[in-house]
């Protein structure tokens, strides 16, 4: 099901333990390298671990941002060389984690998820950020590199990331990944009106699985969502180190937008639940016409079905049984009959206005 976190380890196993998933290839891993002060920065890219491990005793405020799924070797080499609590790292290991903020002596740890939204199916993507007095390191499952904007406000002289400390870094990235759901949101949004303008004009037998594994996703979105609103609540919390109370006054904006998008992901479920409705209604009212029809007919070959069970018995043709089998117009006097009764029902019918 959408949602669960599958770690994969044996019960009894020793905590910090990156292993249990199924393995993963060394595929070549992206580090980005952003070491900056107020008045300097330097970006490089496709740098090495021990590159990386040096900027770190630097004076400046350095940022290491790594890219894709590293296999638990690579994962463990990285925790020692930055100097990584092994729980957080066995959290990046085992992703798909619940969003939280973890503290460690001198480290703070925060997951979050930046999910993407495929053909109604909602995939689960993690970001892990680790952040110390001057230092922060991200690591993000895609190999896209979502943290350009940031990157590049950075690099503009004279921007707040600059000016500010290591931790307004940490809200940027954050608020980032928080205002990321919008466009997902706005995806999500126009998937639920064409399967409305389906359930409303065109409904077929897989309109009802599309509504419901909508409905799934938003259910698994709206997990995602509660449990990071709380995350950046955390985070603005005073005993948190590192975090300037300049920076909570921002973090309270990444707040708001953390509930606008858990409020959206509330309303749009909501609107599957009455797409559900609609379509289910929508089949009853269908099954109702068919039946309707059925009755309709029903009703108009009832007194036909008399009267030809009354007719057609073997009758001799005189005065005691059926005299008007021997009448000359008794032929034209039946559909006479019929006639009259046929188009009374239709009267009646049309004046109750079922028809």
């Amino acid at each position: 099901m959408d949602g669960i976190i599958h770690r994969h380890t044996k019960p009894g196993t020793a905590p910090g333990t990156l292993a249990g998933r199924a393995p993963v290839p060394d595929e070549a891993l992206d580090f980005t390298l952003v070491e900056y002060t107020q008045d300097d920065v330097q970006v490089m890219h496709g740098v090495e671990v021990d590159e990386c491990r040096f900027h770190l005793g630097t004076p400046g405020h350095t940022w290491i941002d790594v890219a894709g799924r590293p296999s638990s070797e690579m994962l463990r080499n990285l925790g020692m060389a930055f100097n990584l609590h092994p729980l957080a790292m066995e959290d990046v290991f085992h992703a798909n984690q619940r969003s939280k903020l973890d503290l460690y002596e001198g480290q703070g740890f925060v997951v979050l998820n930046d999910p993407s939204y495929e053909d109604g199916v909602l995939i689960p993507r993690q970001v892990s950020i680790f952040f110390g007095d001057n230092y922060v390191i991200s690591f993000h499952d895609h190999k896209v590199d979502m943290f350009k904007p940031v990157r590049d406000r950075i690099q503009t002289a004279g921007s707040r990331l600059r000016t500010f400390g290591v931790d307004y870094l940490v809200y940027a990235l954050i608020d980032l990944v928080v205002d990321r759901k919008f466009p997902l949101i706005e995806a999500v949004s126009n998937h639920l009106e064409e399967l409305e303008d389906e359930a409303l004009e065109r409904p077929t037998q897989d309109t009802l699985y599309h509504i419901h594994q909508a409905r799934r996703a938003l259910v698994a979105f709206h997990r995602i969502q509660w449990a990071e609103r709380e995350t950046v609540l955390a985070v603005m919390r005073p005993d948190v180190p590192f975090i300037m109370p300049e920076t909570r006054t921002y973090l309270r904006d990444c707040f708001d937008h953390a509930v606008a998008v858990l409020e959206l992901v509330e309303s749009y479920r909501e609107m599957t639940n009455s797409l559900m409705e609609v379509y289910l209604m929508d089949s009853s009212n269908r099954m109702s016409e068919v039946m309707k029809t059925m009755a309709i007919i029903t009703v108009f070959f009832m007194p036909l079905s008399f009267l030809a069970g009354i007719y057609g018995m073997n009758f001799e043709r005189d005065v005691g049984n059926m005299p008007e089998l021997g009448w000359k117009y008794g032929y034209y006097f039946f559909w006479v009959m019929v006639v009259v009764i046929v188009g009374g029902i239709f009267l009646w019918l049309k004046r109750k206005r079922w028809i």
